[in-house]
């Protein structure tokens, strides 16, 4: 059985066998609001068939008088006083009081990794100071990948993920002119023969136009593999997030020279803890998905130079 919250949307599948058999209101967890989740029947009375026998006659009038001689008087019953207390009607049997403990212990893996409820990150919750809500979107990825990546949902769109990457490749292209200006790196392939103001002005253009076409082939590729390994559960969009937070490493590569090794290595890693938790799959399926594409990468590489060389 499927019981939701009405209010919150809040849901579990419990076991019908395990319901205890008058529950049938529920406390939600999440909002505490509680709401009837079934209707029960109610039972037919049966009157219940005893062997037991018949009561016993009751006294002969005359043997009353002597019955009260040897008793005495009568004492008239006494009534407490005050108000008497009326029995408590039965408690409702309440499912969802501890509805976070309810689990299906016989069927359960013990070695199953608790999925936490999803939640939107900071950043896209905010209706204000972003700033702030992407330092700490930024540092929640950074600290803790795995409840992060775990509790993402879907079905929000992927503007604000997309845009989550863009001030961090934006950050990084900035950097980047600048070094370019003071002559600390080499300027970019495209505008190397131009004036530095120049080359700075078009790297702020080019360069986070170069990494989110790359962006949108990569996550086309590896959601591909991820499909073809059948370890897709969030579809285009859970992978399409994993990858653009899993970029946060990138702001490495503000630091010249030793900062773009750092940050490849940081964008694998986060990448990998991304897609596993995003789609709950396993760790083969993901370094597959990971491999595949690079393996694929050097055999076409490797094709097209022995052609040219060919030529």
């Amino acid at each position: 059985m499927n019981i939701i919250c009405p209010k919150c949307g809040f849901g579990r599948t419990v076991n019908e066998e395990k319901l205890p058999p008058k529950a049938v209101m529920a406390t939600c967890p999440k909002c505490r609001n509680r709401f009837k989740f079934r209707e029960i029947a109610p039972l037919e009375h049966i009157e219940p068939t005893t062997d037991s026998p018949p009561p016993a006659p009751a006294f002969a009038p005359e043997n009353r008088d002597t019955q009260e001689e040897a008793q005495g008087p009568v004492q008239p019953e006494q009534t407490p006083s005050g108000p008497v207390e009326s029995p408590a009607p039965p408690h409702d049997e309440d499912l969802w009081n501890e509805l976070a403990a309810l689990k299906e212990d016989e069927d359960e893996d013990p070695h199953t990794e608790h999925q936490p409820e999803p939640s939107l990150p900071l950043w896209e919750r905010a209706e204000s100071g972003y700033p702030r809500a992407f330092a700490q979107t930024f540092l929640e990825v950074l600290a803790n990948p795995k409840g992060f990546f775990s509790a993402m949902p879907v079905g929000y769109g992927m503007v604000k993920p997309l845009l989550f990457f863009l001030i961090i490749v934006q950050a990084v292209a900035l950097s980047q002119s600048v070094w370019q200006l003071l002559g600390i790196i080499p300027p970019n392939a495209l505008t190397e023969n131009l004036d530095n103001t120049l080359q700075a002005a078009l790297s702020l253009i080019l360069y986070p136009i170069e990494v989110c076409v790359f962006l949108f082939l990569d996550t086309a590729m590896n959601h591909f593999f991820l499909r073809l390994f059948k370890a897709d559960t969030k579809g285009f969009e859970g992978t399409f997030r994993a990858e653009t937070y899993s970029a946060a490493p990138m702001l490495l590569m503000i630091v010249p020279y030793i900062g773009l090794p750092l940050a490849m290595i940081g964008v694998v890693v986060y990448k990998f803890l991304g897609l596993r938790h995003v789609h709950g799959a396993t760790n083969k399926q993901v370094l597959a998905v990971l491999i595949l594409p690079m393996l694929l990468a050097i055999t076409v590489a490797i094709v097209l130079t022995l052609l040219t060389g060919g030529i």
